[in-house]
């Protein structure tokens, strides 16, 4: 089917379009590859030595074990494994930001119930996710056995201070979970640094890959009770888990073409410059910035003003719901945009949002000065709609 004229501004959602060379990976690795792991005829072999290679690629990307590094169903997969992984103890608390994504909240909710942890939020204030002073006194008051924290928010595109948080946590003996959803790719890797417990991302967005993967990273001091099991391929002579990494907590038959797909985004990645990326996505989102800076008929949320931003902004604009901007922004000027609560009820009752969610706009490497220039112009001019009606 061809690639259908729009301009696609909903890149939190996920990357669109997708770099050539990823279509080109998943349609290769689903025509002749096999089953990795499950036989030594060639077809077998060579999706092995794929999976292989694309584990080693995003690990080499990332500056980690790959050893560590776990292919999952997907990032939301991947938090649950790490919160439903864990050996609870009633009474334990977990600390999160107040912008976290119902990928955290929900899970939290069901351990609430299950296990009888204790669910503590940290103060917001725009452009400060966590404070140091706040994350401090937390700790000391309240000793968490966790501290999550989205790296960056999907609804406002603001960031935490990651390298902070995870000093904190590593000081205390707190372990951390860091929900990389929105940077991942699309900034130079944190896993590096020895106070990041746990790290999960998708393959969708920031790195250019197929809907469907996620990765999750475990630090070599931690460990996870798998919360699925079954065949990985190695020691089939058990009817236990196996204890060793990846196989532990990579049960069932790897999406080869997926992975084949993540790691083409990677390379892509790697030699566009991650770097290069952001700059361009940024430059796009400040122009957009300074578009809703000098028009009072819209209203941005969260902090605009900090440059250590996602290109993500969500706004209102006056007389109009969300909804109602997003389905015009479509139907009249083709563009796509997102309206709602974007999955993230914590993070619009944060911001007073919550009964009509916010239009959200998020920038990525195709698009291009043209195109947020038609955005502002269709927005002044459903403003000027409204004001005559």
């Amino acid at each position: 089917m061809p690639q259908q004229e729009i301009i696609y501004l909903d890149n939190a959602a996920t990357s669109y379009p997708k770099p050539e060379q990823v279509y080109r990976a998943v349609d290769s690795a689903l025509r002749y590859s096999g089953s990795a792991g499950r036989g030594g005829h060639r077809l077998a072999m060579d999706a092995a030595r794929t999976a292989f290679d694309s584990r080693t690629t995003v690990a080499d990307f990332l500056g980690c074990n790959s050893e560590r590094l776990i292919f999952t169903p997907g990032c939301t997969y991947s938090i649950n494994m790490v919160l439903k992984g864990l050996p609870w103890k009633e009474g334990d608390v977990v600390l999160v930001s107040a912008l976290e994504h119902n990928a955290v909240m929900r899970p939290l909710r069901q351990l609430e119930k299950s296990h009888g942890i204790k669910v503590a939020l940290l103060p917001y204030s725009p452009g400060n996710i966590v404070s140091r002073p706040a994350l401090l006194d937390a700790v000391t008051t309240q000793s968490p056995r966790l501290v999550v924290v989205a790296e960056g928010s999907n609804v406002t595109g603001e960031q935490a201070h990651l390298p902070m948080i995870a000093d904190v946590c590593r000081h205390h003996g707190v372990l951390l979970l860091v929900d990389a959803a929105q940077t991942a790719g699309r900034q130079p890797s944190a896993l590096a640094d020895p106070g990041i417990s746990f790290w999960a991302a998708p393959a969708h967005k920031g790195f250019f890959g197929p809907s469907g993967l996620g990765l999750l990273y475990v630090n070599p001091s931690c460990d996870l009770e798998p919360i699925v099991s079954g065949g990985t391929g190695s020691a089939s002579e058990q009817t236990t888990v196996p204890s060793v990494y990846p196989d532990r907590l990579e049960p069932g038959t790897q999406p080869v073409h997926a992975m084949a797909g993540l790691a083409a985004g990677v390379r892509f990645i790697t030699e566009t410059g991650v770097e290069k990326i952001c700059q361009h996505e940024m430059q796009l989102c400040q122009r957009f910035l300074r578009w809703t800076t000098a028009n009072t008929f819209v209203k941005t949320f969260g902090d605009s003003t900090r440059e250590q931003r996602l290109p993500v902004v969500s706004f209102h604009l006056s007389g109009l719901t969300p909804d109602r901007i997003a389905d015009l922004l479509d139907a009249e000027y083709g563009i796509a945009v997102r309206a709602g609560l974007h999955c993230a009820a914590q993070a619009h009752c944060t911001l007073g949002t919550t009964k009509l969610g916010t239009c959200r706009v998020s920038f990525g490497l195709f698009n291009s000065v043209d195109e947020v220039d038609v955005l502002t112009a269709a927005l002044a001019s459903l403003s000027k709609v409204v004001t005559k009606l």
